[in-house]
């Protein structure tokens, strides 16, 4: 990967990466980032990859001013309510995937304005898109566009496509992507793995990995490594949903190290997954639907409380949505919603602290300090990770 990142920064045109999961797809978008010229609009699909970027650019040290990193979701949002008299678009919150596909469908329409493109032009030097296997047609029409204005480099995984939201159908890799974009080059060393000191785990990941692409079948427990464990799935939906949950119940993990379970798509499963985690004490990290609906309607009891102490119960309620012993580790005074005097047996002395100081100057930033600052408690552990850092933006 030594020549790549270079190559994606002098890349004048349209070109791809091909990346699997673990084989250094986020340092590379990083590298190529403080190797490219001028600013940088990188887009990904979820919040937590949009995080995930940024602490990477973090560890890199590469300026905040050649960068800004978004949701395809958020960007396309803002830009068309932006310019809502010529994109015809005036939801603030799509409420359906019905109405994220209108959305896109209008940003697409506004980027053919003359004076969108100079306005693009003017804000960015080029275009990453990260987990690109992951997009719909209607946000692949989005990034044609741009690319018709900046370099484009997108980076994906066909084997990886984990999102098929309904209404909006996905891309086709070998269509959408192969024949328009130029292969610049494919990421083939499992970095995560070997720098874990598990490379024989990287290596039949691989392996399994070039069967699948060859169209060949695999077989699991086939040169299977030590670290890996499985377990044929029972085909009755009641008796899979248990088995999955106690082998996440019962998994052997240290707690330093990160775990993620994926499940099916359904209501059914995500809630359960939420309770799950939750149960586990934060061992497993649960992920939000694209929608973002308990982050809206968070947002939306904020808008419409009318008392800044009204405000901070509803922060110390979605605390508790996401994470585990918000309350126990509050002042009382805290919980109501009220002004803490601080004294020398005061409960979690800075985190009474974060709110009084949210109650004296209400806003984003000082609600953002007392989500921290309850994070940041001993015995306070994060389930929610997903909705918590889209909370804090």
């Amino acid at each position: 990967m030594c020549e790549l990142p270079a190559i994606l920064a002098a890349h004048q045109g349209a070109g791809y990466v091909v990346a699997p999961a673990g084989f250094g797809k986020t340092h590379l978008i990083a590298e190529s980032t403080a190797r490219s010229v001028g600013r940088q609009l990188i887009l990904t699909h979820t919040y937590a990859g949009v995080n995930a970027l940024r602490r990477k650019m973090r560890t890199l040290g590469v300026s905040d001013s050649l960068y800004r990193i978004d949701t395809i979701a958020s960007w396309a949002l803002r830009l068309s309510i932006s310019y809502s008299r010529t994109s015809g678009w005036a939801v603030e919150r799509p409420a359906d995937n019905t109405q994220w596909k209108a959305l896109y469908e209008a940003c697409v329409r506004l980027l053919d304005h003359a004076f969108i493109r100079r306005i693009v032009r003017a804000s960015y030097d080029g275009l990453y898109v990260d987990e690109y296997q992951d997009c719909s047609i209607a946000q692949h029409g989005i990034v044609l566009k741009l690319a018709r204005d900046l370099p484009c480099r997108i980076l994906g995984d066909p084997l990886q496509g984990i999102f098929d939201f309904e209404g909006q159908n996905p891309i086709d890799w070998a269509r959408d992507v192969e024949e328009p974009f130029q292969r610049l080059g494919v990421l083939d060393v499992p970095h995560r793995w070997i720098q874990a000191g598990a490379g024989d785990l990287g290596t039949w990941l691989r392996n399994v990995r070039t069967r699948l692409e060859q169209g060949q079948p695999i077989d699991l427990n086939a040169n299977r490594p030590a670290a890996v464990s499985f377990t044929p799935a029972n085909a009755d939906p009641q008796a899979l949903m248990q088995s999955q949950g106690n082998a996440c119940r019962y998994f052997q993990c240290d707690r330093a190290h990160t775990v993620i379970a994926i499940h099916k798509g359904s209501q059914e499963y995500k809630a359960k997954c939420h309770a799950l985690s939750r149960n586990l004490g934060g061992r497993f990290s649960s992920i939000e639907e694209v929608e973002g609906k308990d982050l809206f309607s968070f947002i939306r009891k904020v808008e419409q409380a009318r008392t800044d102490s009204a405000r901070l119960k509803e922060g110390v309620v979605f605390a508790k949505r996401c994470m585990t012993a918000v309350e126990p580790n509050l002042p009382a005074g805290t919980v109501r919603g009220e002004h803490v005097n601080i004294r020398a047996n005061t409960r979690n002395p800075e985190v009474a602290r974060s709110a009084n100081a949210y109650l004296d100057a209400p806003g984003s930033a000082t609600m953002n300090g007392v989500l921290l600052a309850l994070k940041n408690t001993p015995g306070v552990e994060v389930v929610r990770a997903d909705l918590f850092y889209r909370a804090l933006g």
